[in-house]
């Protein structure tokens, strides 16, 4: 067995105050338990504190020297409380996310960590999700939001649902009814994320299989750069559904039924696994129910 924090602080108290009564009103226990706390310490030291045959307790020699080492225990435990405290008050979560995650939650999920840890400060990054995973093996992120995450061992990836895709194009722009083919875009130029990244990924899945390939192919980095091409009826592109509801509510953009079907990618909440500071479990909660209310993923 060894020494504990609550024996030496009935040692010490009962040292200072002159008694065990009187540790015991200062540390709120019984004076058995006091006095057994003092016992114990005595036991596992082999020592006498406290010469208890006069009324009042006295020092021994040995006391004496135990109680100069019981003050720095204490002092180091307070100095320890103190940073504890402190770090409490300034922690940081950086947080990824990839931009349609960004445009569509994020909002929502910077205001309930908030309400939830008022004590945290948030880093954001808006990236590609290539750019994301980089960042998050290297430890420069706590948290990301992304699509086919490529963690390292020291990461933990959580599922959280299916992110689906479209062709979309301009709303003037004449395209032959009937599901749209890989042949077909061969006539169109295309915009999409620049290389490597899921969404360059799936438009160049989806056209490869076929043996398809656009005449242009223009490259952003920006969703909202892109959608705005496609809107403008400058090029066709994929898009992620939960980005585009609101462009086809208000008509700024048509889907394109497609054939073969564009397959939906895994979106994950990835984070570095050991981070002792941090709530993980709630802060993954909280930002899933997030997420679902917000209508962001498929199950």
């Amino acid at each position: 067995m060894r020494i504990t924090l609550m024996q030496i602080e009935a040692f010490y108290w009962t040292a200072r105050l002159g008694g065990v009564h009187a540790a015991s009103r200062h540390l709120h226990l019984t004076q058995p338990a006091v006095s057994a706390r003092i016992k114990e310490m005595e036991s596992l030291l082999s020592v006498k504190l406290f010469d208890r045959s006069k009324q009042r307790m006295s020092l021994t020699a040995d006391g004496h020297t135990a109680l100069r080492h019981a003050e720095l225990v204490l002092n180091n435990s307070t100095q320890l409380e103190q940073f504890a405290a402190q770090q409490k008050q300034h922690r940081r979560l950086r947080l990824g996310a990839d931009e349609c995650s960004a445009m569509v939650g994020l909002t929502a999920v910077i205001s309930e960590i908030k309400a939830h840890f008022p004590e945290i400060t948030l880093e954001i990054t808006i990236d590609v999700g290539a750019a994301l995973n980089r960042k998050l093996n290297d430890h420069e992120l706590d948290i990301a939001l992304l699509t086919n995450p490529a963690t390292r061992e020291d990461v933990t990836d959580v599922f959280l649902g299916w992110m689906t895709f479209q062709w979309v194009a301009a709303r003037h722009l004449e395209i032959a009814d009937g599901p749209f083919l890989p042949q077909q875009a061969r006539q169109y130029s295309i915009v999409t994320h620049s290389a490597p990244s899921t969404l360059y990924s799936v438009v160049d899945r989806w056209l490869q299989e076929s043996g398809s390939a656009s005449h242009a192919f223009h490259s952003s980095n920006s969703l909202a750069f892109i959608a705005k091409m496609v809107s403008a009826g400058h090029a066709i592109g994929i898009l992620p559904v939960p980005l585009i509801r609101d462009m086809l509510a208000v008509d700024m953009l048509k889907t394109l039924p497609c054939d073969p079907a564009i397959p939906a990618a895994k979106f994950c909440l990835s984070y570095l696994t050991e981070r002792p500071d941090m709530q993980l479990g709630e802060l993954v909660s909280i930002i899933r129910a997030t997420l679902v209310k917000q209508n962001f993923l498929v199950d």
